[in-house]
This record gives structure tokens, sequence and C-alpha cells, in this order.
């Protein structure tokens, strides 16, 4: 996997870009914030977390207690409408075709600049491929999963079809840890976590509306998560020297590919975009960013990033409805003294 991520340098040219913000009517130059393309220090680039997240880090939310599954007792049950209904211990289940996807995930509850936000590689089987070889029948619409916890999550069939949803054996290169779903964890790309069930022991093929449940209690767990952005560093409120270059690092995510993260100091007056540090040439899968900015007046600035999708799909500056994941533009203080 090492291999396939691409590090995108910034060449050592000296282009400056200054943005010279006046109040109109005014005509009063407020502050001179030059963005330039040097290479961070090392020291800047050490503040991006792990572009693939270590599975200690990846971020844990559940309903309650970590199930204790017996692995020789194990089984995932499939049944409803369909013409051979089937339990499957762990053994069948890796004699599958097994696939291989590298995902970005989010909490559908993860603030602005929150961390509830991860990317790993997994590693399992097509759940439409496995639904579908038992003879689904006519009237099948989706597919309704059960975890050991009490947790469930329902797909439509085309979702499987499309997202290209797995249920996943192994994280990371290795087998599921516990605390992220062992035996087997739901992946449906380009869903937030709330649609992504860990500990499952239940498929039913269904033939009536999607039950989820986050929405029996007002969440909106049907919608993709949408083009976002975040910043990771530096610490908010951090001070500053005037002259002093600060390096401003975080990631893009959402939609289904990032093309473009911009930053702004003005409200989104004007815009000025920012190296893509490190990216894979994948769907849904987060990209990190960073710029170097030196200020040249004395003041505290608001600091708001944006991405843009390839189907130039924008993060908005408010997002009113925080039950389906939020993406308001994230907000970066920065105080400059002397």
């Amino acid at each position: 996997m090492k291999e396939r991520l691409r590090f995108v340098k910034e060449k050592k040219i000296h282009i400056t870009l200054i943005i010279i913000f006046i109040f109109i009517g005014i005509g009063l130059i407020i502050g001179i914030p030059i963005m330039t393309s040097e290479k961070p220090s090392e020291q800047n680039i050490e503040g991006f977390p792990d572009f693939i997240t270590k599975n200690e880090d990846y971020y844990v939310t559940r309903i309650g207690d970590v199930p204790n599954i017996n692995p020789d007792t194990y089984r995932l049950n499939v049944w409803g409408q369909i013409d051979n209904p089937r339990s499957f211990n762990i053994s069948e289940l890796l004699e599958l075709d097994l696939i291989e996807k590298t995902l970005t995930t989010e909490c559908i509850g993860n603030p602005s600049k929150g961390p509830l936000i991860s990317t790993a590689v997994w590693k399992g089987f097509s759940v439409y491929d496995l639904v579908n070889s038992l003879s689904l029948k006519e009237n099948a619409t989706g597919v309704r999963y059960t975890a050991a916890d009490g947790y469930f999550v329902s797909h439509t069939l085309d979702q499987l079809k499309n997202n290209g949803t797995i249920g996943a054996m192994f994280m990371n290169g290795v087998i599921l840890p516990p605390v992220q779903g062992y035996p087997l964890r739901i992946v449906n790309p380009g869903s937030h976590g709330a649609k992504q069930p860990a500990w499952v022991i239940e498929i039913e093929v269904i033939n009536r509306p999607l039950e989820d449940y986050w929405d029996l209690r007002s969440w909106d767990t049907s919608t993709p998560i949408e083009v976002d952005s975040t910043i990771f560093f530096p610490y908010n409120n951090i001070e500053v020297s005037l002259g002093v270059p600060i390096i401003i690092g975080g990631a893009a995510f959402g939609g289904t590919r990032i093309s473009k993260v911009e930053i702004t100091i003005n409200g989104g007056l004007n815009w000025i975009e920012v190296d893509i540090v490190t990216k894979l040439d994948l769907d849904h899968v987060w990209v990190f960013w960073n710029v170097s900015i030196v200020f040249t007046e004395i003041g505290t600035y608001s600091i708001n990033t944006r991405a843009t999708d390839i189907y130039n799909n924008t993060q908005p500056e408010q997002d009113s409805n925080y039950l389906d994941g939020t993406n308001n533009w994230p907000l970066l203080t920065i105080k400059v003294n002397n």
C-alpha cells in the first residue's frame, strides 16, 4: 500500500501570492498575509496523522460494550427474500472471493475539525454477490444487517451494487480487531460510519423500507459524506510573530474525489488554492494539504478552508442540518504579535 501513496512535493520556486484585503468604500488595507510555496519543515509535516490510520488509532463509536464473539461458534445468518437461506461460519466466509478497498470514513456526529475520521484498507467479500448467489426473489429491494450488540442498518440492493459494499474481515492487512468489529464489519464506500455496522451476525434480504438505528433517533444516515475539509494544525488561537512563516495543514474528503482545497482569511471574499501534498488515486479517500503563510500586520485572523470535488461540489460555509453530518467551513484563529 505504501508504494501506492503519491506524495506531491512543492517545487522550490519562490512564487508569492499576495492578498490585500480592502474595506469597500473605505479603501483601508487591514492586512497583507503572504502565502508561499516553500517546502514545509519536517516538524510541520509531522503534524499530519498517518495517511492510513493505524488500527489502534482508528476512531471508535458504538452503542454498548464490545461483543465477545466466539470464532468457533460464530455464524452469519443470511435469510429473507432469497430462495436459499444459509448460515456461514468464518472459514466459509473466508473462502469467498475477497476484494480490497481503501476508504476514508467519518462519524456522522463528528463536529467541524473533530477527531472522528479515519482511513483504512479493508478486505472482504462483496455483499451483493453473496446475497445474489442465494437467489434473490423478484421483490427483494435491500438488506438489513443486525449486529451482535443490537445495532442495525439497512442498504438498498442498488447501493450494494453501485457502491461496492463489502463484508470486511481484514483491516490494514490483519484480521479485524475486536474493537473494530471482529469477525465481520460492513464497509460501504462514501457512507458515514453509521451505515457501516460492526460485529454483524445477520443479513436479512428485505422488501420493505430501510430501517436504521440512528434514523429512528432523528438522524438522517441516508446521505453520503459530503465534500468537507478539516484543519489538523496548528492549534486554535495560536500566537505567531510578525513576519515569521506559519504552516497550516489539514485534510479534505467526502464527495467522490477531492479536486482542490482553498483557504481564506477574510470570510470567503478571496480564496487561494493550497497544495495537496498527499493523496491516492482512488475514490472516497482523503487528501492532505498544507500552506505557508507570512503575516505582515499585527492582528487576529480567522482562517477558513473549503474543498471542492471532481464534480464541482463545494463545501458550504454553513451546514444547517447537522443530523445528516456536518461539513461547514472549519475555523482557525491566529493571533499575530510583534
